[in-house]
């Protein structure tokens, strides 16, 4: 047995507004927008999120009813090269949390909010 990749899925009250978030800024694609399913899932190189409204007919649909905001308590993490070019693409254009710094253990890291209110973050290894 062998584990690939997590493949998150989000709740997205507005899957257009999430998608136009993921694709104006990040970069990514859109790979599918289901109205009838409200399901959406995006992707840039090797990442890959589902976009679930609310009201989904999809059985993995979390959170059956209103949003008011995440209820994820952790962090969507993404390895990435290139961190200081996409920091400087994107941090007039997100929320931040954390600006791109150094760290003791080694990673090269920031922190921004999606639309939503999930906390995306981004690291690449520093060189030795």
């Amino acid at each position: 047995m062998k584990l690939l990749e997590p493949i998150p899925a989000l709740t997205a009250p507005s899957l257009q507004d999430t998608v136009n978030f993921y694709v104006s800024v990040l970069d990514f694609t859109c790979k599918t927008m289901d109205d009838q399913s409200k399901f959406a899932s995006i992707n840039k190189d090797n990442v890959t999120m589902q976009l679930v409204h609310p009201q989904a007919t999809f059985p993995f649909s979390s959170s059956p009813g209103p949003f008011d905001e995440p209820v994820f308590t952790g962090a969507i993490y993404i390895h990435i090269d290139g961190i200081d070019e996409l920091w400087e693409k994107v941090k007039d254009k997100a929320e931040v949390c954390f600006p791109v710094q150094d760290f003791d253990y080694g990673m090269r890291e920031f922190g921004i909010y999606d639309n939503n209110g999930y906390l995306l973050q981004f690291g690449q290894q520093i060189s030795a």
